[in-house]
């Protein structure tokens, strides 16, 4: 079986620590991570942020901070605790942009006993230039781990205006994809047309555009609205219907290899061969790590309230 990232972030919730309720409420939502916004004065961020962490931490999300590029070193030195899983890096446009915060890292770590290299950084790319250097951004540092693609500041960078009846990004989306799952790390990212203009709509419109966001190849979605994460968990996780076919398709395969073929008759006129059973095993594979990520939150959210 091909080597798969063994991350689980179907949902990837924004919350801004000047939003007092959004982030008191933020660990209720069952995302799979939280990425708290900072805010542009230093000394509060300093204050704020480890209680806004353990916050956000309280029902199983890892949680990470979002930090601008040009202040990065400040932001990373007053909001990088050991209870962070890591940063997001927004405008994430060649190596050296993520090398740059990898060393700020590896300094953070030292000075706060943090085990060498725990910190990631979740890399955002959001212009032309980022996309045309998907590669040498995702493959920059080992602390690379996950990445988006930012629709809106990839409109502004190309100056486009966004409509629902033209999707400009197919090729963006592709090129995140391929180069990210190449280097065995997670893509994040939201079909047209609420990648490029995210807004609330109804859960079976959101459904059907995170299916096909899951459909390309993106694993998860950045929410930038609590109504979007239990979609994007559902969509981005393989239905009870798909888990029996695909344990039928081994079931069958493994029938068919004691019995000497590499291909094998399957319902529908179907045959069995062995990319198709690799490709059993990856949904399989994805399903069970889907499952455990859903009882450690499970574990956390029982722990918030006894007895539930």
């Amino acid at each position: 079986m091909l080597p798969v990232s063994t991350l689980v972030r179907r949902s990837v919730l924004l919350v801004s620590l000047d939003d007092a309720d959004g982030l008191a409420g933020s660990w209720r939502h069952n995302a799979d991570a939280i990425a708290l916004e900072l805010p542009a004065d230093i000394r509060a961020t300093r204050v704020a942020a480890p209680d806004a962490i353990h916050t956000a931490a309280r029902g199983g999300a890892e949680v990470f901070v979002r930090i601008d590029k040009r202040r990065a070193y400040a932001q990373i030195k007053a909001a990088v605790t050991p209870d962070l899983t890591g940063v997001v890096l927004p405008d994430a446009e060649a190596a050296d942009d993520v090398l740059s915060v990898a060393a700020m890292l590896a300094e953070r770590e030292r000075e706060e006993g943090i085990p060498e290299g725990q910190l990631e950084i979740f890399a955002i790319i959001g212009s032309a230039r980022g996309v045309w250097n998907a590669r040498q951004v995702v493959n920059a540092s080992q602390r690379v781990r996950c990445t988006a693609l930012d629709e809106v500041s990839l409109c502004r960078s190309l100056s486009i205006v966004p409509s629902d009846e033209f999707d400009p990004f197919g090729f963006g989306r592709g090129r995140v994809i391929v180069e990210t799952l190449a280097a065995v790390k997670l893509p994040l990212g939201l079909a047209h047309p609420l990648g490029a203009q995210p807004r609330e709509v109804g859960r079976e419109e959101l459904l059907r555009v995170a299916d096909a966001a899951r459909n390309s190849g993106f694993k998860g979605a950045v929410c930038p609205f609590p109504s979007w994460v239990e979609p994007c968990n559902v969509a981005f996780t393989p239905t009870d219907e798909q888990l029996s076919y695909y344990r039928d398709v081994r079931a069958a395969f493994a029938e068919g290899v004691k019995r000497g073929t590499a291909a094998v008759p399957f319902a529908g006129g179907r045959m069995i061969d062995v990319p198709v059973d690799e490709r059993a095993k990856l949904v399989i594979d994805w399903w069970d790590r889907c499952r455990k990520r859903d009882a450690e939150k499970n574990t956390a959210m029982s722990a918030q309230w006894p007895g539930r």
